[in-house]
């Protein structure tokens, strides 16, 4: 379950507010040699911009520099004041986004060899030690996130046409390998990167599959490293009082909704109407709340498209409720994950009006409702969401 503590004090803070006491210039000057920009701009009408990524990902960055393409290839310089001497996140972007390179100002000057005509590995940086880190790590983690995906699909397509054991073991156990590989990495790149802006950024990401026991040990062992960090102090400042508050949340509603009536709410949909719960009464009702963010909310989706899928002309539904702070991602996500059913979000992150209805502390979370609006389950994933739904169905 991807913890509320786990997102809001980290991934955000660490991602789109990196500013970390260490060497610095107050000034930026980042050169670069292109190629193949007829590729991305045939009409010779395209813009690279220089952005600083500021507070959060909530706020727009900053356009410092632009410059315009005027030819297929060449070189230009783009120049930033930046206001302290803390390190930050920058972003070269070219287009409307269309392509994007992180770097961050360890120094005041570096050079960026970019091929726009490549999809991947499209660029190369040198002179800065901490963008070349931050490469890497972007990378890698790509890399090894692809293979933890892919194996979970793989290990569900087989439960979906009743693989033998064997198999699902085999497949049970590459899962398992390729989430160890990438947690291992992530715990070998904190550990020994000297960089506390990369450093930062890496143990955000790895909120998304440490353990919480794991992530609190990197957590706490790099703010020892770092004891002058800022950003470091106040991501554990506020992951333990949100920890705090989280343990007091479940200790108000008892860890459970089972058998207590539904409290009623409505959220807008992608189009602005309003669905509340009440609309389903009549019907079992399974409330799944998510995020396109939250990686074990869309691990945990093709289980809940089966049974969907089984149940769906059984006096069954299901309400999306999501998480999300961006329309965009969130409306991609039920497409790639083929979510057929009602969706609602009011696009406000933890500030939803669904968390402080129903004191959600992490995500993937739901209930199970029944045609009365009594709760009956909760925390239904895996096989438990279909083997309650023939329990009640029949």
């Amino acid at each position: 379950m991807i913890k509320k503590i786990g997102y809001l004090a980290i991934v955000y803070s660490t991602l789109f507010a990196a500013s970390c006491k260490q060497s610095s210039k107050l000034k930026l000057e980042v050169s670069c040699s292109y190629k193949n920009a007829y590729s991305l701009f045939p009409a010779k009408n395209g813009k690279v911009y220089l952005e600083e990524i500021v507070s959060g990902k909530d706020q727009q960055p900053v356009v410092l520099d632009s410059q315009k393409f005027t030819a297929n290839n060449g070189d230009f310089m783009l120049t930033a004041k930046i206001k302290n001497t803390d390190q930050e996140i920058f972003e070269l972007v070219f287009g409307e986004n269309v392509s994007a390179i992180p770097i961050v100002n360890d120094v005041s000057e570096m050079h960026i060899d970019v091929n726009l005509a490549k999809k991947n590995d499209f660029y190369t940086i040198s002179g800065s030690g901490a963008s070349t880190q931050l490469q890497a790590l972007i990378d890698n983690i790509g890399k090894k996130n692809f293979i933890v995906e892919k194996s979970f699909s793989q290990l569900d397509s087989l439960k979906r046409i009743g693989a033998p054991d064997s198999l699902l073991m085999t497949a049970t156990n590459q899962k398992n390998n390729a989430l160890t590989d990438l947690n291992n990495y992530f715990k070998n790149f904190i550990e020994t990167n000297q960089n506390a802006t990369v450093s930062s950024l890496a143990l955000g990401w790895s909120s998304r599959s440490l353990t919480q026991n794991e992530f609190e040990t990197e957590m706490n062992n790099l703010t020892r490293k770092f004891p002058t960090n800022k950003i470091l102090a106040e991501m554990k400042k506020n992951y333990d009082a949100q920890k705090a508050q989280a343990a007091q949340m479940q200790q108000q509603q008892g860890d459970t909704w089972v058998n207590k009536q539904a409290p009623d709410f409505s959220l807008p949909d992608a189009n602005g109407k309003n669905i509340s719960l009440t609309s389903f009464k009549g019907k079992y009702l399974l409330v799944d709340f998510w995020a396109s963010w939250c990686g074990p909310c869309r691990m945990e989706n093709p289980n809940v498209v089966k049974a969907y899928s089984e149940f769906k002309d059984k006096n069954f539904a299901i309400l999306g409720v999501s998480l999300d702070k961006e329309k965009d991602p969130w409306q991609q996500a039920i497409l790639e994950d083929k979510l057929a059913w009602s969706q609602v979000s009011d696009l406000k992150y933890w500030n939803s009006k669904a968390v402080d209805v129903f004191k959600i502390s992490g995500i993937p979370f739901n209930i199970l409702i029944d045609p009365q609006g009594r709760i009956i389950a909760q925390e239904l994933r895996g096989d438990a969401l279909e083997t309650k739904l023939k329990e009640v169905l029949q």
